[in-house]
């Protein structure tokens, strides 16, 4: 590794441990089972299709599902300048949670999310290309799934 590139690391890491000190936080492990969506208050059960919002104090707000997290975010449940972080569950390895930002999402009529927002969350890459190609939809932003939900007196 040359030094520049050494140093960027070393500038990176150090963001991070500043960043982790002054309170901005990941998620939390959600308790499935026991909690409940802030959205459609629905408990929350599979892992699958779970989300998190991290607010700037840091604490977790669980969804049941991205659709959920998007349509809360979309409808103002709080203000953006609360907000630290989102969080969705990848749909294809329900242990690794991915910064919306990292994730792409799959939109597919064949897909049955708990609240039917028929959106889940993936890792880009091979993986997400092979669910797609077999469920056919499309694979959009984060910024997709925002325009793309409504309050739930609209729908």
């Amino acid at each position: 590794m040359d030094l520049g590139a050494r140093a960027l690391r070393l500038a990176a890491t150090g963001a991070w441990i500043v960043a982790a000190a002054c309170g901005a936080s990941g998620p939390r492990p959600l308790a499935f089972g026991a909690e409940a969506c802030t959205q459609c208050h629905m408990t929350l059960i599979d892992p699958r299709f779970a989300a998190e919002l991290v607010t700037t104090g840091g604490r977790g707000i669980p969804f049941d599902d991205a659709g959920c997290l998007a349509t809360y975010i979309a409808t103002g449940g709080l203000p953006s300048e609360r907000i630290a972080s989102l969080w969705v569950t990848d749909y294809l390895e329900p242990d690794s949670l991915l910064a919306v930002e990292q994730a792409v999402f799959l939109r597919s009529d064949a897909l049955r999310t708990p609240m039917d927002h028929q959106v889940v969350a993936l890792r880009p890459g091979p993986a997400a290309d092979s669910l797609h190609r077999r469920l056919g939809g499309e694979l959009v932003s984060w910024a997709a799934v925002l325009r793309g939900v409504s309050p739930p007196a609209a729908r």
